[in-house]
């Protein structure tokens, strides 16, 4: 069990995350190099020069093709709630690039995740945890980015707090499909067009996965998206933070769906979920 201190208590969420930014691998960006590579083969077909583009989530930018973005783009916005970090990818950009980059720190959930865990920590229910329903700063964008922020919101949070596995399981099922579906609310708000990254199974070893990582990425790739998203059903990850279960309630709709392997560490994979979407009226 973590240690828990009044620095831990003081707004986990962002605390928890701030804390695996600084931890970041020294090889981690050689490492993701070819999650990088799919995520732009991806936005290279959807991108329009000049657009608006902001990435929620952005951290230290080792998984985002910050170089062709910036290149593309008018204007790019890295928000994340981890000013160090999102200085240290701006710097990826490029020095000719960079004046395009502006960083934004921002709290996407406006303290509810903070809210959640400090209420499970005490054994509580939370006061009402209200995400803000406006659009992201800098807002309207052509295009947002949600990126592999939505298993972040809420669980760091509980693990670094200490909270037992059945405890954390307990509040990730009671909080986290609404808290999720709050944020996807806002990127929907911000642009008419939200590219979704998320991270909805791994494998590493000594962990249970009936799901198979090749099995998934050749469906994908042979073009049956239906039957790789089945084989992801099959799989034991965290459904709560999926925010393509928010789609059908705030009349979003899917327009393109890609899969990839990302190499997070050595002897651990990850499956990216990457879902482009439009819908919800902007303000």
């Amino acid at each position: 069990m973590a240690t828990i201190t009044s620095t831990t208590t003081e707004k986990p969420a962002p605390r928890a995350n701030q804390a695996r930014n600084a931890r970041a691998e020294i090889d981690r960006h050689r490492r993701w190099a070819p999650a990088r590579a799919a995520l732009w083969g991806l936005l290279d077909r959807q991108l329009p020069a000049g657009a608006r583009v902001a990435v929620l989530g952005a951290g230290n930018g080792d998984d985002l093709p910050l170089r062709q973005l910036a290149g593309r783009a008018s204007s790019l916005t890295l928000i994340d709630l981890d000013r160090q970090a999102l200085r240290a990818a701006r710097r990826r950009a490029g020095w000719r690039r960079r004046r395009r980059v502006r960083v934004v720190e921002h709290e996407v959930t406006g303290g509810a995740a903070d809210r959640i865990a400090m209420a499970a920590l005490a054994g509580e229910e939370p006061s009402p945890p209200l995400v803000p329903e406006g659009p992201l700063p800098g807002a309207p964008y052509d295009l947002v980015v949600g990126d592999l922020l939505y298993s972040q919101l809420l669980y760091p949070a509980l693990l670094d707090l200490g909270l037992e596995e059945a405890r954390r399981e307990a509040v990730l099922q009671r909080r986290g499909l609404a808290l999720t579906g709050a944020v996807v609310a806002r990127l929907h708000a911000s642009a008419p067009l939200v590219l979704h990254l998320h991270d909805p199974l791994a494998w590493w070893p000594g962990h249970d996965q009936p799901a198979d990582l090749g099995s998934i990425l050749r469906l994908a790739d042979g073009g049956d998206v239906a039957a790789a998203l089945a084989e992801v059903d099959r799989g034991a990850g965290p459904w709560e933070s999926d925010p393509r279960a928010a789609f059908a309630e705030l009349g979003i709709d899917p327009i393109t769906t890609a899969f990839w392997r990302w190499p997070f560490a050595a002897g651990v994979d990850y499956l990216v979920c990457a879902t482009l979407a439009t819908g919800s009226e902007l303000p």
